[in-house]
């Protein structure tokens, strides 16, 4: 048989079953309410007056009502998938892992530059440069120097630099985006279940 909260919950501690009323936000209703009959029943004074305050909070938060609710945010889109300061870690570790070993493995596999069929690169002799820059301006010069620089970038072993850092950047932007959408209080990283089993 499956252990479920009822029969989870009179094997906790005090200070276990205070936690469901202190973090009530996080546990469904009947785990909080199994939790507060323990302590009822092990002869803890809870006030009425806090028992009422918990299952006010419980059906605002149930029925979408409550401003306070930190989680409020993350209700707005249903289905949307929450993450914790840990869970958003390790995606941005994966991620470094998984472009970071892209990049070793194209670099390793990448073969040598081919030659040019010219036999030269006219950006190498001073009359093709002064005609670039007799017909365009230097501006001229500069562009047809940055798109061969840029188209570069994408073949052999350049390749597996791009990726690298274009891996290290997309996992930091990431990093910072996901954490700032996680509330401070730390509710968004749960280490616990909603429900007790």
């Amino acid at each position: 048989m499956p252990e479920t909260f009822q029969t989870r919950i009179p094997t906790l501690s005090d200070s276990e079953l205070e936690e469901y009323l202190r973090n009530y936000s996080r546990f469904e209703p009947e785990a909080v309410e199994a939790a507060l009959a323990e302590l009822r029943k092990r002869g803890h004074g809870i006030s009425d007056d806090e028992i009422n305050a918990i299952r006010t909070s419980m059906r605002e938060r149930d029925t979408g009502n409550s401003r306070q609710d930190p989680d409020r945010r993350n209700q707005a889109i249903p289905g949307r998938f929450r993450m914790g300061q840990r869970q958003i870690r390790d995606v941005a570790v994966m991620l470094l892992a998984l472009g970071l070993g892209s990049a070793l493995t194209i670099y390793f596999t990448a073969g040598p530059t081919p030659a040019d069929p010219l036999g030269y690169d006219p950006l190498d002799t001073k009359k093709y440069l002064r005609e670039l820059e007799l017909y365009g301006g230097k501006a001229n010069v500069l562009s047809v120097e940055f798109r061969q620089w840029f188209s570069g970038l994408w073949h052999g072993r350049s390749l597996a630099a791009t990726v690298a850092v274009l891996t290290v950047l997309f996992a930091f932007a990431f990093w910072i985006v996901a954490s700032n959408q996680v509330p401070d209080d730390g509710t968004g990283d749960e280490t616990k279940p909603k429900e007790a089993s």
